[in-house]
């Protein structure tokens, strides 16, 4: 009898225990839960706060870059350009302007250079042929980089002009690149296209310009 009375003592307590030992696990468990559930929460907010911030800088960007519109007058700009010289839009009245917006990491823009600098070369007195890169803005060099890379290419009769405020991007409202803005002998934007534009497109282009 004592024996078996101490069997049954015996199963009760590792019974005990091994359900308070469950329990244990359960309530470990539960915590562990709560805490990915807790951390998984505060990454989704982390992650919000980011998409949030993004979307906030493109809707400020979206704000500060000008619509421009056929038959309006274009911004004016001083830049200086790596030849040393120094271009002015309002200098440049009576003249067709062409201004190309591009980046040196642009594939499409780079594979379009060698037109653009024999445009520059054969251009006469009624046109001014004129690239625009700005420097630390959307992923472009810094200034003394790019001039140092550029100064390695063969393209010496193509005036690139310097936009180191990034101000002329937002003036002209350039997105993306390349991007052709032709401008009037009295300063008129007379068209803006973006992406590729070959050669003859551009002579024609510049051709219908009275």
């Amino acid at each position: 009898m004592k024996k078996t009375s101490l069997i049954l003592t015996t199963g009760i307590i590792c019974t005990t225990l091994l359900a308070a030992c469950s329990n244990n696990n359960q309530m470990k468990d539960k915590a562990m839960n709560e805490n990915k559930t807790s951390m998984t929460s505060k990454d989704k907010m982390s992650d919000s706060k980011k998409m949030s911030g993004k979307e906030t800088e493109m809707a400020k960007d979206k704000m500060t870059t000008s619509k421009m519109t056929k038959g309006e007058k274009a911004p004016d700009f001083t830049l200086k350009a790596t030849d040393g010289k120094t271009y002015r839009l309002s200098d440049l009245k009576g003249k067709k302007v062409y201004l190309k917006f591009w980046a040196s990491w642009c594939s499409i823009c780079l594979s379009t250079l060698p037109d653009t600098n024999k445009l520059a070369k054969k251009a006469g007195d009624d046109l001014v042929v004129l690239s625009v890169v700005s420097p630390n803005h959307n992923g472009e060099k810094s200034e003394e980089d790019f001039k140092k890379w550029f100064s390695g290419l063969d393209y010496k009769d193509l005036p690139v002009a310097l936009d180191n405020e990034g101000k002329l991007l937002k003036d002209y409202g350039v997105r993306s690149y390349p991007t052709s803005v032709f401008i009037d002998r009295d300063g008129v934007l007379v068209d803006k296209h973006v992406g590729f534009m070959n050669a003859k497109d551009i002579d024609k282009k510049l051709a219908s310009i009275k």
